[in-house]
């Protein structure tokens, strides 16, 4: 569940290692009780669309340039994230207790990271290829419309995996993870960086891997990571939000269980005398 704040920080609360509840990371927010089974029905679904885009991505676009694009970092966190998910409804399926403690296993916390750089990434990655790097002209000749759904299935269905992930699971969203997805975007910064200062080109010969990351023009460079990393923060903000408000609602309507419980039979003791 959703952590709005605490009294005190540990460095539990700012890694991923522990949980009030293993429940959290293989029930659904939308069922009664804790059982993996309608969440595992989720992930085998979203993991075999993962990686099918992922297939399709790299039987598409296979060069020795598909590793240098953001969109496809994107694609290899959000199959791995999906992946570890099954992982961990799986083990949830097969073990039919887990031990009562906050610390969590190494597969769920693993899960959890990915869960919280795949959501946020592959949602700004969405919104940087609509709002940035989107051009009509550029399927002018695809005539058999593979370039478009390669693009809708890597720019668009991917944040669909990434929000069914989300609004299906009770995985908690904490405000003091904000720092890593951020990590990972500075990160694929710092890489576009070093790897123009070493003359690297895209797939035609050109000295970027985005024309809008160009960074032979510094300062515009700048300002893009500067305000993508802005976003980046927004929209965790936003999920972060999101979760917040599935939990509110799944416990209000599907997860409080009310008890109809019998009158209670009038104890005292009847004084009267029969007769």
């Amino acid at each position: 569940m959703v952590k709005c704040y605490r009294k005190t920080v540990s460095l539990s609360d700012i890694w991923v290692s522990s949980n009030d509840k293993v429940s959290d990371f293989y029930a659904s927010s939308w069922q009664r009780g804790e059982s993996p089974l309608p969440l595992l029905v989720v992930r085998v679904l979203l993991a075999a669309v993962a990686l099918g885009i992922l297939v399709f991505s790299l039987t598409s676009g296979a060069s020795p340039y598909w590793p240098i694009y953001l969109t496809n970092w994107g694609l290899i966190m959000l199959t791995m994230m999906t992946l570890s998910g099954l992982i961990v409804s799986w083990v949830a399926v097969c073990k039919s207790t887990f031990k009562e403690t906050s610390d969590l296993p190494w597969y769920v916390s693993t899960y959890w990271f990915l869960y919280n750089i795949a959501v946020s990434n592959a949602l700004i990655i969405t919104v940087l290829f609509w709002s940035l790097l989107y051009k009509s002209e550029n399927y002018e000749d695809d005539d058999d419309g593979r370039l478009f759904w390669l693009d809708i299935s890597t720019h668009a269905i991917n944040s669909c995996v990434a929000l069914t992930e989300v609004l299906a699971s009770r995985t908690p969203v904490r405000l003091l993870h904000f720092y890593q997805p951020l990590s990972i975007g500075l990160w694929y910064a710092a890489f576009t960086a070093v790897y123009y200062a070493a003359d690297g080109t895209d797939g035609n010969g050109n000295p970027y891997i985005y024309e809008v990351l160009d960074w032979n023009e510094g300062n515009r460079a700048g300002a893009i990571v500067a305000a993508s990393a802005a976003g980046l923060l927004v929209i965790y903000l936003m999920v972060w939000g999101l979760a917040f408000c599935r939990d509110k609602i799944s416990i209000s309507l599907i997860r409080t269980i009310s008890h109809n419980l019998p009158t209670v039979p009038d104890t005292r003791l009847d004084t009267r005398i029969l007769e």
